[in-house]
């Protein structure tokens, strides 16, 4: 409703209506002034006797349009005794006589009940200490704010549809109440605050009415908040006006907030001031055209910081927010002060994995999703992905929503990494088999767990996590056996030694598989062989040392796999046998080109210990991933180069060299896990002396291949044979370290072995001269000769005369007969012409002699396997060419009237007879005697006695080995 103003005097100060409002108890627990002021507070107020007032104390509530009937209807009156206003205030006395006379406003009740309390204004009033100014009231100290309610004001409070005003000041109130607008005065602008806690000098808490306003009935009313006209630009006056209207309007009041405006000349007014001046009609103008005041801004409801990160991000109904906080200005308490919505979901990170191949480590962090009443879910992250949080929907379906708007991304991220806390539990997990050294131990990393030696002196490791996946997933020990069990399982492994195959066969086949438990190794085995002759079953029983699962149907490996796929499982599989199975190349040329290819990548990366290069995303280079284990393969054919051949065992199987019988037993000790025991118990026995195996193994090998240098074809056969006899010697140290074997057993495998491997050496060099190109040459250049692809010519071009007859050279000879009847023979060259003949010395031209090698190699369904240069160059290093020019292999010589460089050969050389320069073959030499060097039991890796010389088989076996399980 709108104010009105009575058409009367203005006199509003008749008996007060009974007021609803309760101040409660509060006033009576207020202390008892001094008898002199309660004795005038507590006079009669109905005007048979009026309160004393001095006459400057009168003159200024006059001109503050105050009536005297007013002041009398309020018990205001003038007090000069200093013992009665040290009572009033609660001060002492001498200090209250520095005051002076005062004017004393008593507080009553609704019900016109003294309060005993009072404000008071002093003639002589003090000083402010914290700015300039005097102190123009004074209240009781130590005491509760009170509010001062007129009585022409108080039955208004108990109508919750009246108006009313409040302001500052006692006078004011009684100004305005007297003009017909009822008005209650609180001492000081925030003065209507509840008493509050102090915290490090500073009060902190919610903002709220104190007893008197609360218990005023609010809802509904509507509420003037009328300061002086200087509110606006006084900031502490202002805040304490726009606190003081949101708290009422929580209460539901409709507060307007009135702007009393200054004089022209700039003086200040406040109520009493503006009704003198301007009368209450301007005043109710003012009102009634004062707007509501907006709604306040949402409570600040202090917060528990703890619910919050560092940046003021937090989880609330299921969804993740970022909060600005800020302490309230008015209450000092942590508030949000601006909240913004990132996603409807919540995300933190639960968990991080180090995924380790050996090479490089990929981290992956385990994110837990919750969303609204969905079970929580958890999936795993790349980190390099974590940040772009392209993951979230791909992972966990398009009910998640990150809210658009720029930034917003970022301050998801930000907010999963620091709600998810600090105590992130991490793990590693290792991706590859084989030996690895962890927390000071050499470990033997398999699918099911890992083998790990008992040091003295070094904490047992905690629980070591390997995952294996897809081809490489079958490579598992069983738990390590001990004693008879561990015995027989060696002896069933030593089994495929006792007429399963041919020495030459058996041997090589078990040396690789002890070998490769040895660590890494230069070479591969490759078991060479038509269709049926057991091949693959015999390379399943050497891969089911590792695994038993890993049967004749379930080998990890085959030709027919991409390269990607053959490189990254043999990178993966480390330390032990690999076997890619059934190397056929198809008919179609370029799929046989294929297989070729990545044969010879994989081989060339076992011989080499190297691998692809290959780049990462951002440019930088990955590390290398060459094959880590020992690749053991089987194919109908080997393939081609001769330095490909060169890195491998070739063995030989052929048709009926396996006894099916043997080979049933053998089948069922393998699938009963007996080989895989053996293994393991090599494993474990080995691992707590890997250290110093490791360091001398090296040294062993050469020690090994230097009893063989001159003996054969090709440099690498001796390493091949010295990486046999290791894991052969390391295989018969341990059965005889367990007693699997006794002496005799352990010599005469030891002979056998020597044997084989001599007999694989020997076909090792019919490979390698195979696969040679310059041992070929002479072999293709007949055939192209013979085949009349191409012709030597005599050196005036026309048919050679030179032995043993012109068809060798690549002509035909024709007899037919004159008409005389006389015998007359004609020769016709065959093919194109690629060089000459004479006498002893055949004289190529270097580009057509290597044009028609090319195109029978072509014919053959391979290309030649060198270019041209790398040829000449060989033949002359081979010292296949007579005679060379300097460093050129080309020689002058004039042919046919004209001065050519041609490759100068020994005819003989073509023909294929023996003994010509640069004929390969075997060298001979002094194979030497062996006598098996075996580590001593316990210390790993020592190759020789305390006195210098080799020590026997004998001297090294002891029995003091511990087989430690996983």
């Amino acid at each position: 409703m709108d104010f009105t103003v009575s058409n009367g005097s203005g006199d509003r100060n008749e008996s007060p209506k009974e007021i609803t409002v309760d101040f409660g108890p509060e006033a009576a627990d207020t202390e008892t002034v001094g008898q002199g002021g309660a004795a005038r507070a507590e006079q009669p107020t109905d005007g048979t006797k009026k309160p004393e007032l001095l006459p400057n104390h009168r003159a200024e509530l006059r001109a503050s349009g105050l009536t005297d009937e007013t002041g009398t209807a309020n018990g205001v009156y003038s007090e000069s005794d200093p013992k009665e206003v040290a009572a009033l205030i609660n001060w002492s006395v001498t200090r209250a006589k520095l005051l002076g006379p005062v004017l004393v406003y008593p507080h009553f009740d609704r019900d016109g009940r003294p309060l005993h309390h009072a404000a008071v204004k002093p003639d002589r009033p003090r000083d402010r200490a914290d700015k300039p100014g005097k102190v123009k009231y004074e209240n009781p100290r130590q005491r509760p704010n009170r509010l001062y309610v007129p009585a022409g004001a108080r039955g208004a409070l108990g109508e919750p549809t009246a108006p009313l005003l409040v302001t500052e000041g006692c006078k004011k109130a009684l100004a305005a109440t007297q003009h017909g607008f009822p008005c209650v005065s609180l001492p000081g602008v925030w003065c209507w605050v509840a008493p509050r806690e102090k915290k490090n000098g500073k009060k902190v808490g919610k903002l709220a009415l104190n007893h008197d306003l609360a218990g005023v009935a609010w809802k509904g009313r509507r509420v003037y908040i009328c300061f002086d006209s200087d509110a606006a630009s006084n900031s502490d006056v202002a805040r304490a006006e726009k606190a003081l209207a949101e708290v009422l309007i929580r209460h539901g009041a409709e507060v307007r907030v009135v702007r009393l405006p200054a004089e022209p000349d700039g003086a200040k007014n406040g109520l009493d001031d503006f009704l003198v001046r301007h009368g209450a009609e301007r005043l109710r103008q003012i009102l009634n055209a004062t707007n509501p005041a907006a709604n306040p801004k949402p409570e600040a409801v202090p917060i528990d910081a703890t619910a919050f990160t560092e940046s003021g991000y937090t989880a609330v109904r299921g969804n993740t927010f970022h909060c600005v906080l800020a302490r309230d200005e008015d209450t000092d308490e942590l508030v949000v002060a601006k909240k913004t919505k990132l996603a409807n979901f919540i995300a933190k990170i639960v968990g991080e994995t180090v995924t380790d191949d050996g090479t490089e480590q990929a981290r992956e962090f385990a994110v837990r999703v919750e969303q609204g009443h969905k079970p929580a879910r958890v999936a795993g992250v790349p980190v390099e992905r974590f940040g772009a949080l392209d993951w979230v929907v791909e992972k966990f379906g398009p009910t998640l929503v990150i809210q658009a708007g720029s930034g917003k991304r970022d301050h998801l991220r930000c907010a999963i990494q620091e709600m998810s806390g600090d105590d992130i539990p991490s793990a590693t997990v290792y991706t590859h088999t084989g030996w690895r050294e962890i927390g000071r131990r050499w470990c033997y990393l398999h699918g099911a767990g890992a083998i790990v030696p008992s040091v003295p002196g070094v904490p047992v490791s905690p629980s070591i996590d390997v995952r294996l996946d897809g081809a490489a997933s079958g490579f598992q020990f069983p738990a390590p056996l001990a004693g008879d069990a561990l015995r027989g399982a060696v002896r069933a492994s030593l089994g495929l030694l006792d007429g399963l195959v041919p020495d030459a066969v058996a041997f090589p086949l078990v040396a690789t598989v002890y070998r490769a438990g040895l660590g890494p190794a230069d070479f591969a085995l490759w078991l060479s062989g038509l269709t049926g002759a057991q091949k693959s079953e015999l390379a399943a029983l050497a891969q089911q040392h590792f695994g038993a699962g890993m049967t004749r149907s379930r080998l990890p490996g085959n030709w027919a796999s991409t390269d990607n796929a053959l490189e990254g499982l043999a990178f993966t599989v480390k330390d032990a046998v690999l076997v890619i199975d059934d190397f056929a190349p198809p008919t179609s040329r370029a799929d046989a080109d294929r297989q070729h290819r990545t044969a010879e990548r994989l081989i060339r990366g076992q011989g080499n210990s190297a691998g692809r290069q290959r780049m990462r995303a951002d440019g930088t280079l990955r590390p290398p991933k060459p094959p880590r284990g020992l690749i053991l393969a089987t194919g109908e054919d080997v393939p081609r180069g001769h330095s490909i051949t060169a890195r491998l065992g070739v063995v030989a199987v052929r048709r009926g060299d396996v006894n099916l019988a043997r080979l049933s037993a053998c089948q069922k000790d393998a699938a009963d896990g007996l080989h895989a025991a053996a293994m393991a118990g090599f494993i474990a026995w080995l691992a707590p002396r890997y250290a110093n195996v490791r360091g001398g193994l090296d040294a062993e090998r050469v020690q090994l291949r230097d009893q063989f240098v001159g003996q054969f074809s090709h440099a690498r056969t001796p390493d091949i044979i010295a990486n046999l006899l290791l894991g052969l010697r390391y295989l018969l140290a341990f059965a005889g370290d367990i007693q699997a074997i006794d002496r005799p057993q352990r010599e005469e495998l030891w002979r056998r072995g020597e044997v084989a491997f001599r007999a694989l050496a020997g076909q090792q060099g019919e490979h390698q001269r195979a696969a040679d190109p310059v041992a070929r040459f002479p072999e293709m250049l007949g055939a192209v000769l013979s085949s009349g692809r191409g012709h030597l010519a005599g050196p005036d071009g026309k048919e050679p005369g030179a032995p043993p007859s012109v068809a060798a050279w690549g002509w035909d000879a024709r007899e037919s007969r004159t008409g005389f009847g006389e015998a007359r023979v004609s020769c016709q060259p065959r093919g194109r012409k690629i060089g000459w003949v004479a006498g002893e010395e055949v004289y190529l031209d270097p580009d057509s002699a290597f044009a028609a090698l090319s195109e029978l190699a072509h014919e053959q369904g391979q290309a030649y396997p060198v270019t041209q240069q790398t040829l000449y160059r060989r033949l002359k290093e081979s010292g296949v060419l007579v005679r060379t020019d300097g460093d050129r292999t080309a020689y002058p010589v004039t042919l046919e009237g004209v001065r050519r460089r041609v490759l100068v050969l020994a005819a003989d050389f073509l023909l294929g007879k023996p003994g010509q320069p640069g004929q390969p073959g075997l060298a001979k030499g002094n194979t030497g005697s062996f006598v098996p060097v075996v580590p001593v039991s316990g210390t790993g890796g020592g190759t020789e006695s305390t006195n210098g010389r080799h020590a026997h088989a004998d001297e090294l076996f002891t029995n003091d080995v511990e087989v430690f399980a996983p």
